[in-house]
């Protein structure tokens, strides 16, 4: 159920939203505009400017239970609390918990200001963001990425004919088209957002250009074998999306090197984003050594 108070929000508010974006201070990977647009279909975003910032408003979507975002823009207790008590009647008169979501560590003690809300603030691990230093991702170097260098060299020894090139939109049908076979390997219904990331990856696919997307594609024989889609926030490149073919061995490790190598050197940082409690998943990115965690904190909210 959305609320009716709040207009949808899609690609047509991406200029706007990055205006906001630029004068907030989050490191969160889900504040990038280019994850608020891949899984838009999934969360079903509504939209508000509320006391000079941008809000965002969920009815939950297929993921979780309805939420607000937690707001972008020059963020202040004051805005905060008249941000609360104006979203906070519409979500009682649904019947939704006031839940604000993906709040960065640094913004915690905004929340110190609502003095009429009991306020509870908890964060789940799972959903952590893995930050790398870029160098180390490019050079591979010391003991702890032994074994990666040697995928590495082992993927540039056994497919020497491999070509490199940056991800355009015209990569788009050779790269779905992977993505349904890495799905349908998986018994996994490509349509389902719960279940796969195609419809997350062809809506960027869809707004290329105007989300500056950056990425990069693999091909051996002429066929698309691996690509990555990313983005840069300020000094920080987001990887949002990976994916190869699973029997080449070094694949991953060849995609993400030359990704980074090739489309974020002018990036200090690299955030791969969350693990979601999937076991390999989150060995992959604890493999490549990460440097810190950014934590995604919530806050839930009740009348005293």
């Amino acid at each position: 159920m959305l609320c009716s108070h709040f207009a949808p929000f899609g690609a047509a508010d991406i200029p706007e939203y990055l205006t906001y974006l630029e004068k907030s201070e989050t490191e969160i990977s889900d504040s990038c505009i280019c994850s608020r647009i891949a899984w838009n279909p999934g969360f079903r975003y509504q939209k508000a400017i509320i006391a000079g910032l941008y809000c965002l408003i969920s009815d939950g979507g297929v993921f979780t239970t309805p939420h607000l975002v937690m707001p972008i823009g020059p963020v202040t207790r004051e805005a905060i609390r008249q941000v609360v008590d104006t979203i906070y009647p519409h979500f009682e008169h649904l019947g939704w918990p006031m839940r604000i979501l993906y709040i960065n560590e640094s913004h915690l003690s905004l929340f110190e200001s609502p003095k009429a809300y009991h306020i509870q603030i908890s964060h789940n691990e799972c959903f952590s963001d893995y930050v790398y230093d870029t160098a180390s991702l490019v050079s591979l170097s010391g003991k702890s990425l032994h074994a990666k260098r040697n995928h590495l060299n082992r993927f540039f020894r056994e497919y020497p004919d491999y070509k490199y090139t940056r991800l355009t939109a015209q990569d788009r049908e050779a790269c779905l088209s992977l993505v349904a076979s890495w799905c349908s390997e998986r018994n996994l219904d490509c349509r389902d957002l719960r279940e796969s990331d195609y419809r997350a990856i062809r809506t960027l696919f869809d707004h290329f250009d105007l989300l500056s997307v950056r990425g990069g594609v693999i091909r051996i024989g002429g066929e698309v074998m691996a690509f990555a889609m990313g983005s840069r926030c300020r000094k920080t490149g987001i990887i949002h999306f990976e994916k190869a073919r699973t029997e080449l061995t070094g694949l991953y490790a060849a995609i993400n090197k030359l990704v980074v190598e090739q489309e974020f050197s002018d990036c200090a940082e690299i955030n791969r984003e969350e693990d979601m409690g999937i076991e390999g998943l989150k060995k992959a990115k604890q493999s490549y050594g990460p440097t810190r965690m950014i934590h995604k904190y919530e806050a839930t909210l009740t009348p005293l």
